[in-house]
């Protein structure tokens, strides 16, 4: 039987996917897993999956018996296993996750999107007179200071985004934008499908704290 290859969009929504929550184990299972207050945001993911013809179990759950989930819900979804998950395995675990140039030179729009929802935030600074708000775009990357000074540089060439770092502590290293305007301009790439999924507006809110944000339906104002 031919198989067909897969798209640069399915390459990218798999990679984007990897970079963020998603896990290959060593018997390639490719698995994404939430916590259950994510539920439209996996069923957003599920769709996608769906749409670009990428074979899936839909959403099941478990109750986490280990590490700092214990005792809670956790929903997931497995992904059928396809060469290209193969592949994913073997490049990016050394033996833990590894990120580089060639995953991210993969990424679209969407991909971008979808790392961000997965493991981003936006940090919103206000003047105690509320004069003025900073904001802040921020990925846990929390990988070695190479490789985050690698995605910066990735970030500027591709996206002409200024990101810098900030130490996370013990050799490990995430990314934070430099200015309102490079905060500003990241938002603009990701918006139209953070609007897609209403739960996570608070990532891209223009104002107040998270916990404000999704307990004041007046306060949700977004970028």
């Amino acid at each position: 039987m031919i198989k067909k290859k897969l798209t640069k969009e399915q390459k990218s929504v798999l990679i984007a996917m990897l970079l963020g929550d998603g896990t290959i184990s060593n018997n390639y299972v490719f698995k994404l897993s939430h916590s259950k207050d994510q539920l439209e945001y996996l069923q957003w993911k599920i769709n996608l999956l769906n749409s670009l013809h990428i074979k899936n179990n839909g959403i099941k759950e478990y109750t986490s018996s280990c590490g700092h989930n214990v005792g809670k819900n956790v929903i997931y979804s497995q992904l059928s296993i396809i060469p290209l998950i193969k592949v994913l395995r073997r490049c990016v675990y050394k033996p833990t996750k590894i990120i580089t140039r060639k995953l991210l030179n993969w990424l679209d729009e969407r991909g971008i999107a979808i790392w961000y929802m997965d493991d981003g935030c936006i940090n919103v600074n206000t003047s105690i007179q509320r004069s003025s708000i900073q904001y802040t775009i921020k990925f846990a990357t929390c990988c070695d200071k190479n490789t985050a000074l690698m995605i910066i540089e990735y970030f500027k060439e591709k996206w002409n985004i200024n990101f810098r770092l900030f130490s996370e502590g013990k050799n490990s290293f995430s990314i934070a934008t430099c200015s309102k305007q490079d905060c500003l301009n990241f938002v603009q790439i990701v918006k139209p499908y953070l609007l897609q999924v209403p739960s996570l507006l608070y990532k891209i809110r223009s104002n107040y704290t998270k916990e404000v944000f999704l307990n004041n339906p007046d306060a949700r104002d977004i970028l």
